[in-house]
């Protein structure tokens, strides 16, 4: 690992110095270097300085003004926490979404809400409702984003239950698990029959639901298919993505997964192990000279670029894999898709421009494979990285 970051000092330094250079106030900063900003690149902006243990140095008067800034954002009649505007058009999505990055961020500077999250008994008052939500989002399915909704529900009603010890919480938690372990296809190992969901599709989406597992330390079944049909994704590269050069969230999602399994079941450790080492090369590629870190530097622009790579996409021994990869990379391509919206501000971002997002995952990527695979596993080393505490993206408990 140090042979190939330098180290995470060097890495935090640099990461930290393109961090500075987007800041516009104490703490709202923009997503990117053309981008605007939004209380979703707030919480990015922490989630980077807290992985770094930056948020140590805050004297008191800095924390009260993160903690202000945050909870300002927050609805007092219903609990959850809604952003200035709705740049997505999914926006149950975008409200659940940043009321989980909110609580995390809460919970790294040491605080709560300032109101508890009463919606979470107006929506779902039994343990019958969560069932019911999860199949109308499609949870059973696979349907795209429904792993995300499942995770929220799964977020809210942890928080809930640590908050109050509540039984029928836990009534309601234990319903959630019920859906997910009757649900759960055992030849993918991720949820949804249609071949789509084995792979790229199934993987991210289950992701989601995984974090809920993790947390609460419940076992996985089919833990082998899932290795097996996550390992089988990598492309030549190292990375995740359908697209070759790599995406943020698909190759976090499919390293988060890989580290886990490595650390709680005996099973292709050492293709595990082999499969990290081969992603690190592939995050490192798509670090920027500003410090920062983008979606992808290498993505097929048109169709001589495609050609260019076909020996990327004929990788491994799935031919529906190779047939995916192509086929998401010619709708790239003659989408001219060189941009990227996600919601959470106004504008797109080119997909080899450094952003907030980019360089939270990959940072979050490179510091689970160091410490899964001991590479970072010493007092001094481990004082440079920290984990979330909070349910959700960014915690990662390797201690099984």
């Amino acid at each position: 690992m140090e042979s190939e970051v330098k180290s995470f000092a060097d890495l935090k330094n640099e990461v930290l110095r393109w961090l500075e250079s987007m800041r516009i106030t104490s703490c709202q900063y923009k997503m990117d270097e053309h981008s605007d900003s939004s209380i979703f690149t707030t919480c990015f902006a922490l989630f980077i300085l807290d992985l770094f243990r930056e948020t140590n140095k805050f004297s008191e008067k800095e924390k009260q003004n993160w903690i202000t800034y945050i909870q300002c954002f927050q609805n007092k009649k219903h609990g959850y926490f809604e952003p200035e505007t709705y740049f997505h058009a999914d926006k149950e999505r975008n409200c659940y979404q940043l009321t989980c990055f909110c609580l995390s961020a809460l919970k790294i500077l040491n605080t709560n809400p300032r109101w508890p999250l009463t919606f979470v008994d107006e929506i779902w008052p039994t343990k019958e409702d969560i069932k019911k939500y999860l199949y109308e989002r499609g949870c059973h399915e696979g349907c795209r984003g429904s792993g995300n909704k499942a995770m929220f529900l799964g977020i809210f009603l942890t928080y809930e239950y640590e908050r109050t010890s509540r039984k029928d919480l836990l009534e309601k938690l234990n319903a959630w698990f019920d859906f997910h372990n009757k649900t759960q296809n055992p030849q993918s190992g991720f949820w949804g029959n249609a071949k789509s969901t084995y792979y790229y599709r199934g993987m991210q989406n289950a992701l989601h639901q995984f974090e809920i597992y993790y947390y609460w330390k419940r076992p996985i079944n089919y833990i082998e298919e899932v290795v097996n049909n996550t390992l089988k994704i990598q492309n030549r590269d190292g990375s995740f993505s359908p697209i070759p050069g790599g995406e943020g969230c698909h190759d976090y999602d499919a390293i988060h997964i890989l580290a886990n399994s490595y650390l709680k079941k005996d099973y292709k450790r050492e293709e595990i192990a082999a499969s990290l080492h081969k992603a690190t090369k592939a995050i490192i590629q798509n670090k920027n000279g500003d410090g920062g870190f983008c979606q992808a530097k290498r993505t097929p622009k048109n169709f001589i670029d495609l050609f260019k790579m076909l020996r990327q996409f004929f990788f491994g021994l799935e031919p529906y894999i190779w047939a995916q990869r192509l086929k998401a990379s010619v709708a790239a391509v003659l989408m001219k898709k060189t941009e990227n919206h996600t919601g959470w501000v106004k504008s797109t971002r080119k997909v080899d421009r450094s952003n907030l997002w980019d360089t939270w995952f990959r940072c979050l990527s490179l510091a689970e494979i160091a410490q899964t695979l001991n590479d970072c596993n010493n007092s001094s080393n481990e004082q440079k990285i920290r984990f979330h505490k909070m349910i959700g993206l960014g915690n990662f408990d390797n201690q099984f």
